[in-house]
């Protein structure tokens, strides 16, 4: 079952795409909390969530205050925004903080529902009208593999952090490896860490970074 969390101070937006998500993808369970103080709790009671879809401005968090809070209750937690500020700045400071991807409210349906399915997939998402310089294809196919060794990781961090670059979810890479999908986002959490990285975007950029210094 895919979990999604909602955060969205605006009813009518957090029930349709709640409506929307549960309707389009198959297996999704999706919580809607109204705040960044409801959806701190909804991790401490239903944690794991795949995906996380927040918005920036809530009651109780300022810009990217929410995002921030977030990633620290759960760092290995895949959260994207979706915002009606849809200005190039806002876009490049999400990249910056490490948001794994960006969803206009004004986007079609099907669209959120394909950007949504992509996240859960374990890729980050940017719409390319929105960017300032790089095409953000270059985002959404990720197939850079670097030496993990850079990293001090452990033989299975190292397994871990090679599928996490080429592209593959959580789901995925416990399949792969044959382990649980809890044990899987332990060991993303501790790459994460190791990486000085708050979120698979930024160990991506990571990952190319190193990859053209090597």
């Amino acid at each position: 079952m895919v979990k999604i969390l909602i955060v969205d101070d605006h009813s009518v937006i957090r029930s349709g795409m709640k409506a929307l998500l549960e309707l389009e993808i198959d297996g999704a369970s999706v919580v809607a909390a109204a705040s960044v103080a409801e959806a701190l709790h909804e991790l401490e009671v239903s944690r794991p969530f795949d995906l996380v879809l927040l918005d920036l401005k809530l009651p109780d968090s300022n810009g990217f205050q929410g995002f921030t809070r977030l990633k620290q209750a759960d760092p290995a937690m895949s959260i994207a925004l979706i915002s009606g500020e849809e200005d190039r700045e806002t876009v490049n400071r999400a990249r910056a903080e490490g948001v794994d991807g960006f969803i206009p409210k004004t986007a079609d349906p099907r669209v959120i529902v394909n950007v949504v399915e992509l996240l859960l997939t374990g890729e980050v998402f940017f719409p390319r009208v929105l960017f300032d310089g790089e095409a953000a294809s270059s985002e959404c196919s990720p197939r850079m593999v670097t030496r993990p060794e850079r990293l001090d990781l452990t033989k299975r961090q190292a397994d871990v952090y090679r599928l996490i670059v080429a592209g593959l979810s959580n789901k995925e890479i416990a399949r792969d490896l044959d382990l649980t999908e809890s044990t899987v986002k332990t060991h993303v959490a501790a790459i994460l860490q190791k990486a000085g990285a708050n979120s698979r975007g930024k160990l991506i950029a990571h990952a190319r970074d190193m990859t053209v210094k090597q």
